[in-house]
């Protein structure tokens, strides 16, 4: 089910805590209360997204709630990827938006992350008597409409970019793996990716979303034919 985006960092977080509320695996019941962050959580991560709107959304968690999640998860695969399922979630229920890639964060900075951006906001999660997680997040404002009018185009924007060096990077779709499935592959195996055949490839840089397009071959080399500029406002 698609939903429509907030307007404000305020409004999308009161999505998001919900959400977080269900996905975590706490021990106890959780309260969302709107407030600062605290830094001495055990935990954090950070996780771009575009679309609808734009900024930064952080997770943070104490250690009893890193706890429950699959035993050996986060030693085996990161604090990032073990949160993936419960970011995943948190991302729906903000709304028609684009997650980049998660990233962990040191706790102590995460909140001063979100709140560098113009819009900001901030809850905690807390049970009967500590503070279990938290989320914040940060957005960025909307590209301004120029005189007359006329919007303007994204390949314009991405002018900006013109001698910037940053990290390109095409995705023919996403697959979610258990450790066991990802030690049985062996050569010929078969990953299905959350993509049907002919639907187009995204094209993320430094992890954002910019273009879509077809993967053709140019001189026995793989490359990606774009179709489409993404635009802040772009849903996938």
């Amino acid at each position: 089910m698609t939903t429509t985006v907030a307007t404000t960092a305020a409004e999308l977080l009161q999505r998001a805590g919900l959400a977080a509320a269900q996905a975590l695996p706490f021990a106890e019941q959780v309260t969302p209360t709107a407030g600062p962050s605290p830094t001495e959580l055990h935990k954090a991560v950070l996780v771009p997204f575009t679309g609808a709107a734009t900024g930064e959304l952080v997770l943070m968690v104490d250690a009893q709630t890193l706890a429950g999640l699959a035993p050996g998860a986060v030693e085996a695969q990161g604090i990032a990827v073990a949160l993936g399922p419960a970011v995943d979630a948190i991302m729906s229920a903000v709304g028609t938006v684009h997650p980049g890639v998660p990233q962990e964060i040191d706790p102590r900075l995460a909140a001063n992350r979100a709140g560098a951006h113009p819009d900001s906001a901030s809850l905690t999660l807390t049970g009967a008597t500590e503070v279990r997680a938290a989320l914040a997040i940060g957005l960025d404002p909307a590209p301004a409409e120029p005189a007359g009018g006329r919007s303007p185009l994204a390949g314009d924007r991405l002018d900006l970019l013109r001698g910037v060096e940053m990290q390109a990077s095409a995705e023919l779709g996403r697959a979610r793996m258990t450790i066991n499935e990802l030690l049985s592959l062996r050569t010929g195996a078969v990953i299905e990716l959350d993509r049907a055949a002919g639907d187009p490839a995204d094209l993320f840089v430094n992890g954002r979303l910019i273009a879509r397009g077809e993967v053709v071959v140019v001189d026995e080399n793989y490359a990606l034919r774009i179709t489409q500029i993404v635009s802040g406002e772009s849903e996938r």
